[in-house]
């Protein structure tokens, strides 16, 4: 387990930091940090853009009123095939599906008239597939209807925002753009 007290660290130079750190973990091992706020902007930025982040392993403790410990785990690696059931996944409106694992995969689910807020996924390709129910999925605010069944596949640096346009349920899969 490594630790890194980012409290010293000029803040504007602490994300990268910990990335690094975190890049050097091996699978299994945990980052723990020390920081002087909550750290939940970081939480969502990883859990978002780093697929070896075990967000449902993570954990932060507030030790004091400029002292919060969080543990960052890096998840296991494995060869055997997994398998989920989408009516299973927990966590609304999103779920992963395959925590840690490439290509991200994530089970959204939204109440007719419920929306995700705007947002993107850079350096990576974007497949949206409704599997029940309809959307408006706006792409840089051009609005794409996708209706059960229906995919709509894009590149991530666009912004997107989902909105279900009855109960709806949609499979996302983020891909990590190649390099050409």
């Amino acid at each position: 387990m490594s630790e890194l007290d980012v409290r010293e660290i000029p803040p504007n130079e602490r994300h990268d930091r910990i990335h690094e750190a975190f890049a050097d973990l091996e699978p299994g091992e945990s980052l723990t940090i020390v920081n002087d706020h909550d750290p939940k902007p970081l939480y969502y930025e990883l859990s978002a853009e780093v697929p070896a982040f075990d967000d449902e392993a993570y954990a932060v403790e507030r030790e004091g009123p400029e002292r919060f410990v969080a543990e960052l785990p890096k998840a296991e690696g494995g060869a055997e095939p997994e398998a989920v059931r989408i009516a299973d996944l927990d966590g609304e409106p999103h779920a992963r599906a395959f925590p840690g694992a490439e290509p991200k995969t994530v089970r959204l689910s939204l109440d007719a008239g419920e929306s995700v807020a705007e947002h993107d996924h850079p350096d990576r390709t974007v497949l949206f597939h409704a599997l029940t129910g309809a959307f408006d999925v706006a792409l840089d605010g051009e609005p794409h209807r996708v209706e059960a069944g229906g995919l709509l596949r894009f590149e991530g640096d666009r912004t997107v925002k989902p909105t279900a346009r009855e109960d709806a349920t949609a499979l996302i899969v983020l891909a990590p753009r190649g390099e050409a």
